[in-house]
């Protein structure tokens, strides 16, 4: 969930930074939870092992795709529109090269060119990595969960799964319930994508910065979109190396174990389901459930809840109402947004959660 701010536009390049540690990680669900190594993974340590690795590399990754019309309401054209769009979207993740979407529109409007540079963000900030973050395979599962009329043509509201196997880790990772909405038209008896718009961050900031890109054309205002994302990229990516680079940050001591092996365990429990308890509540209809997700999996590893300091010092669920104040009652919004999590991890001090917030995943599993 992210919060409306009173004040300002948001700040993209907090998210890029998040989100540059999510991807740059390498990995989607299990590995992050976890913070090591996967059991089990194999050492390249001779040259049988190499040999092994350069065979794996080299094959052709595996992409499916599905697209499940629960509806019953799209028409052949129509479902095999969106297989195609999958199958595109797949083979980007898969290779690192975005695919070409082009064919699928009627009008290369700004619609295009922002689906267009939110698949090219998505490449450049994976290729930026020290890891090969090509895929061994990859499967991306659409559900049609309502379709309705839109103008001339028909709105298709679906959330995607995927299964993303990266080269470099023994097991695979998930994404499950994006939502996307396909507005779709008909012309001259051909069905096609009029704009998409998906609730994930490559394409939210694709968005955001297109607002603020300039250009005389189309064309150059997505390319000087994608010229500023990776350039604030770029920049987000020089901080989080600092600690390879030889800059140490003075820890903190704690006084509580962190239990990881709990947080994975309640995360691979409710992850694919809600824990609907009669105390957590349900944000997707507000942005996303993801943060309120982390932060339950964090709890159950032993983190306490914080409710000293003021508000952006507390990270709290006591009920769904929110509550700034330092009480043990309602929410915090540092429970539920990740904008507002990532600046309680790096400013909160006395009580509550330790943090070394801009540090690689290499890093963090080593601790």
């Amino acid at each position: 969930m992210r919060k409306r701010k009173k004040k300002g536009k948001r700040d993209s390049s907090r998210l890029l930074k998040m989100l540059l540690f999510f991807v740059l990680s390498g990995c989607v669900f299990t590995v992050l939870l976890s913070w090591e190594l996967p059991r089990g993974a194999p050492s390249l340590t001779n040259a049988q092992d190499s040999n092994s690795k350069s065979n794996l590399y080299n094959r052709s990754p595996e992409v499916s795709f599905t697209v499940d019309d629960t509806t019953g309401m799209l028409d052949r054209r129509q479902k095999q529109l969106l297989e195609e769009y999958a199958e595109i979207y797949a083979g980007t993740l898969a290779t690192l090269e975005a695919g070409d979407i082009s064919r699928l529109y009627a009008e290369h409007g700004e619609g295009y060119y922002t689906n267009l540079t939110a698949l090219k963000l998505l490449v450049k900030v994976r290729q930026m990595s020290r890891l090969d973050l090509k895929l061994q395979s990859v499967q991306v599962n659409y559900t049609v969960e309502s379709v309705e009329e839109s103008g001339s043509g028909i709105a298709v509201y679906l959330t995607e799964d995927n299964r993303q196997k990266f080269r470099h880790l023994s097991e695979p990772s998930y994404s499950y319930n994006i939502r996307h909405i396909f507005r779709l038209k008909e012309q001259d008896g051909q069905w096609y994508i009029d704009e998409h718009g998906q609730e994930e961050d490559f394409y939210l900031l694709a968005g955001e910065v297109w607002r603020d890109a300039g250009g005389s054309d189309l064309a150059e205002r997505a390319d000087r979109a994608l010229e500023l994302l990776v350039a604030d990229a770029e920049e987000n990516l020089s901080d989080l190396s600092q600690f390879r680079q030889g800059s140490t940050q003075v820890p903190r001591v704690n006084d509580a174990s962190y239990d990881r092996q709990a947080a994975v365990d309640y995360a691979q429990q409710w992850v694919s389901q809600r824990n609907d308890n009669g105390v957590y509540l349900i944000y997707d209809d507000f942005g996303g459930n993801c943060q309120n997700f982390v932060s339950q999996c964090i709890y159950a590893g032993g983190i306490d809840m914080d409710y000293t300091g003021y508000s952006e010092q507390q990270w709290k669920f006591y009920s769904g109402a929110l509550n700034e104040r330092a009480t043990p009652s309602g929410c915090s919004y540092s429970w539920i947004g990740v904008d507002e999590f990532y600046t309680y991890a790096c400013e909160n001090t006395g009580t509550g959660m330790i943090c070394m917030p801009d540090v690689g995943f290499e890093l963090a599993e080593k601790r």
